[in-house]
């Protein structure tokens, strides 16, 4: 018996005309672009706090993660990636680009792209970006989301890079009214937090500091593993039982063949009152995952998972 899924609800300026204008707009996006007797020029500064410094929107970028990947198509610079990763499959048309490899890179086929900027999250090793960026003076951007607010921002600044800010900027106001319209509800104080326990990997969850964490509390609910002593931790089963986790959500993907009867059957967990009340639900691991718009389906998916009762 597969997991219950939830029902999916139906979702700087750059122009430059004066010095003043454009130093201002700069420093609101984190770059600032030549003026009009100067060569257009770029300097962003990355989730690193590394600024990036491009001759001007980048034309040619290989992705090497699929959360930069999903935020470039999703602010029309898609016709600017020429190569991603092995994991970048959304939209379509990334499927079909040439692939670079994932955690271990193909320098040699990254370099005969051609590239003009390679973007990352941070969890991709740096020694071969900085290899590239030395040897071959191709930069790279780094993404490192861990908030709502963060990808509105990282998709600020993918905007920036590509010379597509005004569809940045639509797209941030988008997904921000959807977030507004579900935490309005979820956030007000008379709403009751379930304890939740989200298992991306058995046993393995979202602890402080991590993204997972984030969606839970804006989706109402209080994160069993909120106080682990790192962002991504493994727990015991006996942790998991004494926490009495009240709602468990489980991702679908291809590093976990996860059932709710697996989760069910564990020893010692069915008076679990997740598992005693049936309230076990299973997701699309990539809407938790990838730190880029889709994340706003995973967050409306989460709160009517957690709290059924303000979306009825």
């Amino acid at each position: 018996m597969e997991g219950k899924r939830a029902g999916t609800f139906d979702w700087r300026m750059l122009l430059v005309i004066g010095v003043v204008v454009a130093a201002v707009a700069g420093f609101m996006a984190g770059y600032f672009v030549g003026s009009a007797n100067q060569p257009e020029t770029l300097s962003i500064v990355d989730d690193y706090g590394r600024s990036v410094k491009l001759s001007g929107p980048a034309e040619r970028i290989v992705s090497v993660s699929p959360t930069p990947t999903e935020i470039l198509f999703a602010v029309g610079a898609g016709s600017n990636v020429v190569g991603v990763d092995d994991y970048s499959d959304y939209p379509a048309e990334a499927a079909n680009l040439t692939k670079v490899g994932s955690y271990t890179l193909n320098l040699e086929v990254i370099i005969s792209l051609n590239p003009d900027l390679i973007v990352c999250s941070d969890l991709v090793p740096r020694s071969q970006l900085d290899q590239l960026a030395t040897q071959q003076g191709i930069p790279y951007f780094i993404f490192a989301t861990r908030t709502m607010e963060d990808v509105y921002k990282d998709i600020r600044l993918a905007g920036g890079l590509t010379g597509h800010t005004t569809e940045a900027d639509e797209l941030v106001t988008d997904l921000q009214t959807r977030v507004n319209a579900i935490t309005s509800k979820t956030l007000a104080a008379n709403v009751t937090k379930p304890r939740v326990f989200i298992e991306y990997y058995p046993l393995w969850t979202y602890g402080p500091g991590s993204f997972g964490d984030d969606l839970i509390r804006l989706a109402g609910g209080e994160n069993i593993a909120a106080n682990a002593s790192n962002e991504y931790p493994e727990l015991t089963s006996e942790f998991i039982i004494a926490q009495n986790p009240e709602m468990i959500v489980y991702t679908i993907g291809p590093m976990t063949t996860t059932t709710e009867a697996e989760i069910a059957g564990r020893e010692g967990w069915s008076g679990i009152s997740a598992v005693a009340g049936d309230n076990i639900y299973s997701i699309d691991d990539n809407l938790l995952s990838r730190y880029g718009p889709r994340i706003v389906d995973g967050f409306e998916q989460l709160a009517e998972m957690i709290h059924p009762e303000l979306f009825s």
